[in-house]
C-alpha cells in the first residue's frame, strides 16, 4: 500500500496500460535463477497481473506440511499440543507434490486429502513420518528434525529419490555428521537422561491459503521501476555546498556528483520513493529541479527460498505459480465461455533438440513411427 500511495501521491496512474487498443502481452526476463534465489524482471502488463502472480505465489502454491500428530510417549517437559505444534512448522521437501489437479491425473504428485478416495490416508495423500528418540546418557540431548524418519508405510514404488517427502535442510555431505546435526538441526524438544518422546505424524499436501505452514517460499516482492528526471538548468543554478546537500538528501544515495561537479543518477535501482530528494529541492524554491515517479507497468521480482532444499525450489515456485494463475484463467474461461482448455504449461520447461544428422534421424523415426527423419526431437 505505501508504494502504491506514493504512485498516486507523485501523479502517476495506477494502471496506463492501453486495454482498449491491444490486450496485454507480459513479458518475462530471467535475471537471476537459483534454487535459493529468483529474480526477474516483468513487462507489459500492469500492477494487477504483478500482484496476482505474487499472491500466487505466497497463497496457492501447494506444499506437504504435518497435519496430523499422533504421540505415544512423551516425557520432555513440553506438553503435547506445544510438540504438535512445531512438528508441523517443519518444512518438508515438496518437489513433486502436483501444482493443479490435472498433474494428479497425469501420474504425478498427491492428492488432497478432502478430494482424495481414501478413509484414513493413503500413498496418494499422505505421506508418514515417525520420532522415536530415547536420552541413555546423563547429559542433555537435542531432539531435532534430522531424527524425523519416513515410515514407509505410505511408501510410493514409483518415486524417485528427488521426489521423496523429508524434513528439511538435508545432512550436508561435506560436513561432518555430529557437527551438521549440532549446527544445523531444527531444534523440536530437548531430553534428559532416560526420557524418551515417541510420535506418529502425518504429512498432508496443502496450501499457505490454508495454513502459513504450507509456505512455499521465504520471501516474494516486487518494486516499480523507478523514474527520476533531473532538470540540469535548474541544478546548475546551485552552488557546489547546495548540490552536495541535495545529494546527501537521498538516504540510499542514488545520487552522485561527477567531475565537473554535476549531479547525476549514480544508483537508480536503489531508489525507494522516499521524496526526500523532492523535499530538498522545495526547499531550494525549485519544486521542479527533480521528478520522481514509478513506470507502471515494469516490475523487478525477488523470490527466495526457504532453505536450499526447499520445501521448493525458488525456480520451481515460480513456474508452479505461473502454472497455477493460468490453470485458474481457464476456469474463468469454462464458466464464462465454455471454453474447454485441457493444454497447460507443462511442469518443466520445454527445450528445442538441435536437429540430428540423417543417420540419427532415421533412427529415430524408426523408433517414433509418423517422424520425419532429422525433425528435431522435443524434450520435456
Amino acid at each position: 500500500m505505501a508504494a502504491a500511495s506514493l504512485c498516486f501521491y507523485a501523479g502517476g496512474d495506477w494502471m496506463t496500460f492501453p486495454y482498449d487498443q491491444e490486450p496485454r502481452k507480459p513479458k518475462i526476463k530471467v535475471t537471476l535463477a537459483t534454487p535459493e534465489l529468483v529474480k526477474f524482471e516483468l513487462t507489459d502488463t500492469d500492477v494487477s497481473m504483478a500482484n496476482s502472480l505474487r499472491r500466487v505465489m505466497l497463497a496457492e502454491v501447494p506444499t506437504m506440511a504435518i497435519e496430523i500428530v499422533n504421540i505415544i510417549d512423551n516425557e520432555s517437559v513440553l506438553f503435547d499440543e506445544f510438540l504438535a505444534h512445531r512438528m508441523g512448522l517443519l518444512p518438508l521437501s515438496s518437489h513433486a507434490v502436483g501444482d493443479i489437479p490435472p498433474d494428479i491425473g497425469r501420474g504425478r504428485g498427491f492428492n488432497e486429502y478432502k478430494d482424495c478416495n481414501c478413509f484414513d490416508g493413503c500413498a496418494c495423500c499422505t505421506v508418514e513420518f515417525e520420532l522415536d528418540v530415547t536420552n541413555p546418557e546423563d547429559k542433555v540431548l537435542n531432539v531435532t528434525h534430522f531424527d524425523v524418519k519416513e515410515s514407509k508405510k505410505y511408501e510410493r514404488e514409483d518415486w524417485s529419490e528427488e521426489k521423496e517427502v523429508k524434513a528439511l535442510p538435508a545432512l550436508e555431505p561435506k560436513l561432518d555428521e555430529d557437527d551438521d546435526r549440532r549446527e544445523n538441526g531444527i531444534l523440536i524438544v530437548k531430553l534428559k537422561k532416560d526420557q524418551r518422546l515417541r510420535m506418529t505424524c502425518q504429512a498432508r499436501k496443502g496450501i499457505p491459503k490454508y495454513h502459513a505452514k504450507y509456505m512455499p517460499v521465504a520471501t516474494t516482492i516486487y518494486q516499480f521501476h523507478p523514474v527520476v528526471e533531473l532538470n540540469q538548468d535548474d541544478m546548475e543554478t546551485l552552488n557546489l555546498d547546495q548540490k552536495l546537500d541535495f545529494v546527501q538528501s537521498c538516504p540510499r544515495k542514488v545520487f552522485d556528483l561527477d567531475v565537473e561537479d554535476r549531479v547525476y543518477v549514480k544508483d537508480l535501482m536503489s531508489c525507494i520513493f522516499c521524496d526526500e530528494c523532492v523535499s530538498k529541492a522545495k526547499v531550494f524554491g525549485k519544486r521542479d529541479m527533480v521528478k520522481v515517479h514509478m513506470d507502471p507497468n515494469k516490475f523487478y521480482f525477488t523470490v527466495e527460498a526457504i532453505t536450499t532444499g526447499g520445501p521448493r525450489s525458488a525456480i520451481d515456485v515460480v513456474r508452479a505459480a505461473c502454472r497455477v494463475l493460468e490453470y485458474k484463467y481457464s476456469l474463468f474461461l469454462k464458466d464464462a465461455y465454455q471454453d474447454e482448455i485441457t493444454d497447460w504449461l507443462p511442469v518443466e520447461p520445454k527445450v528445442k533438440a538441435k536437429a540430428r544428422p540423417a543417420a540419427a534421424g532415421a533412427a529415430v523415426a524408426a523408433a517414433r513411427p509418423g517422424r520425419a527423419a532429422g525433425a528435431a526431437v522435443p524434450e520435456w
